[in-house]
């Protein structure tokens, strides 16, 4: 039986079948041509990227390295430390954290007297015509190009140099450092190109300044030794400190390069690809995409579906990175000023508002950072189920987080506050564990006139409207005011003033006697307190600056200077045959709770050689409160170095009979002007005496302060109060007032 013709239509499907492969194939082959144009742009955009890692790579290295050495010459500066052997010892300790190979100082005559790590030193170096020494003195931050080590044969090293200069402008010498090229060589030789590629270092005059150790033989020694045109080009660029690509061949290798200005010194950043790398991986890409095209269209397709869809799941992950806070899982900061911007131009007035967590920091410590993090994500569930459309925040940063609330009257945005702190304390799975934590939050609403403001203003001015209530107790919010941005910019003033008060050292001690009034009224000691001596405006007393040194964080050098005033006192007092006194000190909340706290203070009282038992510190009772852990320990610790612990100001502020129970504090401080704002004297008079019995069996010495009347002197003395300090004596006085009373006790 003859085999059938295949129907004419079978023959006009096959056709058209096979031209729609062929023209199938003809526009794949289109594509891919377009897509190797596309792959050389991808892969310079790719090599620029790389170029540009390097660089903030090395920035970061160069910088960190000048951040250390500025450090120590501020140091050395404001201590004006001039003696070598002192700074060689000054250096050599401070290298001993960190990774430079020697560091050293320089006289302003060039005789450089460098330490290594493991303690070897290198005396009287000549360094005065070494350009690094020259532009260093000059006021410059001045790295060097790779040099020969002069102790190290066959290595090669970079020297860094700052100016040491004083506050007058006057120049001491020059801090120097060494480092080996290693640690910058180690940035070039990140791998690039799935290692394929290589960096080098170059300076604006086209010279070789270090090379890549992967391939130090493909680099020019010279770009200069480049032909004609790629040189001259390169001349222009490297003329105006621009970036530029070009080709080039190393070795009879066609290259691939991108240069790019280093950000240091004069340095620019060149990194090679040879072009048969790049060809090659797109050659293999072309061959794979052809052999599926004529295996079978359908997988092809398959194929570009997958691909797609990578580059989604890719994209989602980039901005999952970029928009997306890791703990909670909401958005970022990044993502909020985006969402923010598009919420502000609906319809209607809204609020940014500012959350802080108070007490956070002692919920950490007493909980664990675990239990931190999950009142974070719960806090972040309880704004999430109060958004609204239109609405939108995020965590800010820690334990604060922004947002932005609508609102028809402002009595909705402090209901909206009240209802939120209700929902925190009643979680079902942290409210036994709430004790310390409470609400801050401020808001600043929308007015005609703030229609410029960006987002991050908004921010800004909520925070400030936060920060204006974060020092009081308990939960609260407030609202921004233009009187309230006048006040931080008055606070912002008084810090940068308060800065060079102290530089100047216009801050002055004070001292205010106390009394024994069970051993005849005799001076027993004194506390010190901080007066300004401002050269225009006279004394300025410390409820005027005090608080804006709280908020700004000044006030712990502010603590520490008073401090070191009060010991180097102490011990002109005792050199001097001066009797042995109870001198008291405040302390603040920033300074309590500096990691360095103890060892400062524990360090200054040895430095002064300062007798265990008379150096006094004074904490007032609303920073025991709700830190009672902490503190305990921090008491503990400053007995073991010979301190005595003083709880101040009981009965002004938030009174805890806790305190009195669990910290082991030495002296109870009573304030007697508290209890004369009572209505019945007799019954105020029975808080005191028992108070002061409940002390006495704690073993806890009480001292009474703001003490006005010798009646009240009587009943103190009959209810067993041990020292009196107040106006009745005497107020604060100046050191030589002081001094004078002293005398005259004998």
């Amino acid at each position: 039986m003859p085999l059938q013709e295949k129907p004419k239509g079978y023959r006009r499907w096959t056709g058209t079948a096979i031209l729609l492969c062929l023209c199938f194939v003809a526009g794949s082959i289109l594509f891919l041509a377009q897509m190797g144009h596309q792959y050389n742009d991808e892969s310079l955009l790719y090599l620029e990227n790389a170029v540009r890692q390097h660089e903030t790579a090395l920035v970061k290295q160069v910088d960190g390295d000048f951040q250390t050495l500025h450090g120590v010459s501020v140091f050395v500066a404001e201590q004006d430390i001039t003696d070598l052997e002192q700074l060689a010892r000054l250096v050599g300790e401070v290298n001993e954290g960190n990774a430079f190979t020697c560091m050293g100082f320089a006289t302003a005559e060039g005789r450089l007297e460098l330490m290594e790590l493991g303690g070897r030193r290198y005396r009287n170096l000549d360094v005065s015509r070494e350009d690094f020494f020259v532009r260093a003195l000059a006021g410059e931050d001045v790295i060097s190009a790779a040099i020969d080590d002069p102790f190290r044969e066959g290595e090669s090293v970079h020297y860094y140099a700052v100016p040491v200069q004083r506050a007058d402008g006057q120049t001491l010498g020059v801090l120097c450092a060494v480092n080996s090229v290693a640690v910058i060589q180690e940035i070039l030789d990140a791998p690039l190109l799935d290692g394929s590629g290589y960096t080098d270092l170059y300076s604006n005059t086209g010279a070789v300044i270090l090379a890549s150790s992967r391939d130090a033989s493909a680099a020019p020694a010279a770009l200069e030794e480049l032909d004609g045109a790629a040189w001259s080009d390169l001349q222009t660029a490297l003329e105006q400190r621009e970036s530029t690509h070009f080709r080039y061949l190393a070795g009879g290798v066609a290259m691939l390069a991108v240069l790019e200005p280093a950000g240091i010194e004069d340095w620019f950043v060149l990194a090679s690809v040879p072009l048969q790398a790049l060809r090659q991986r797109y050659l293999a890409t072309s061959v794979g995409a052809v052999a599926i095209i004529v295996a079978a269209c359908a997988l092809f397709l398959l194929l570009l579906f997958q691909q797609r869809r990578m580059m989604s799941r890719n994209q989602a992950e980039i901005e999952r990175l970029a928009y997306v806070d890791p703990l909670t899982g909401g958005r970022n900061y990044n993502k909020f000023l985006l969402d923010a911007e598009a919420a502000r131009r609906g319809d209607g007035p809204f609020a940014m508002w500012y959350c802080d967590l108070k007490k956070f920091k002692y919920y950490n410590d007493a909980l664990g950072y675990q239990m931190g993090d999950q009142l974070l994500r719960q806090m972040d569930r309880l704004f999430q189920e109060d958004e609204r459309p239109g609405e939108v925040f995020c965590r800010m940063s820690a334990d604060n987080f922004v947002g932005l609330r609508r609102y028809r009257e402002r009595q909705e945005l402090t209901d909206w506050f009240d209802r939120l702190l209700y929902a925190l304390h009643q979680s079902e799975d942290t409210a036994a564990n709430l004790t310390y934590i409470g609400l801050c939050m401020g808001f600043c609403c929308l007015g005609p006139e703030d229609g410029a403001l960006t987002v991050n203003e908004l921010v800004n001015r909520a925070n400030m409207a936060q920060k204006s209530i974060k020092g009081e107790a308990g939960s609260g919010c407030a609202f921004f005011t233009e009187s309230l941005r006048r006040q931080n910019l008055q606070e912002a003033a008084l810090e940068a003033e308060g800065k060079q008060a102290l530089r100047l050292g216009q801050f002055q001690p004070y001292f205010q006697p106390k009394f024994d009034i069970q051993g005849g009224e005799r001076l027993s000691g004194a506390e010190v307190l901080c007066r300004w001596i401002h050269p225009d405006r006279g004394v300025i007393p410390p409820c005027e600056f005090i608080p804006a040194f709280e908020k700004s964080g000044l006030i712990v050098q502010l603590d520490r200077y008073m401090f070191r005033q009060a010991c180097q006192w102490y011990r002109r007092h005792l050199d001097g045959g001066g009797r042995p006194l109870n001198l008291a000190v405040n302390v603040s909340r920033a300074g309590l709770l500096r990691e360095d706290f103890v060892d400062y203070y524990a360090k200054t009282k040895e430095e002064f050689s300062l007798p265990d038992g008379q150096l006094e510190l004074e904490v007032t009772e609303s920073l025991a409160l709700g830190g009672e852990t902490l503190f305990l320990q921090l008491v503990q610790q400053l007995h073991q170095r010979g301190f005595v612990c003083s709880l101040d100001d009981l009965g002004s502020g938030y009174s805890s009979l806790n305190l009195l129970k669990n910290l082991p504090i030495d002296v109870l401080k009573l304030d007697i002007l508290f209890f004369h704002k009572s209505v019945d004297k007799n019954r105020e008079r029975i808080v005191v005496r028992n108070i002061i019995q409940m002390a006495r069996e704690l073993h806890i010495r009480v001292i009474a302060e703001g003490v006005e009347s010798m009646d009240s002197v009587a009943f103190l003395r009959e209810a067993g109060c041990d020292t009196v300090q107040g106006f009745v004596f005497a107020k604060p006085m100046p050191l030589a007032d002081f001094e004078r009373r002293l005398e005259g006790e004998g």
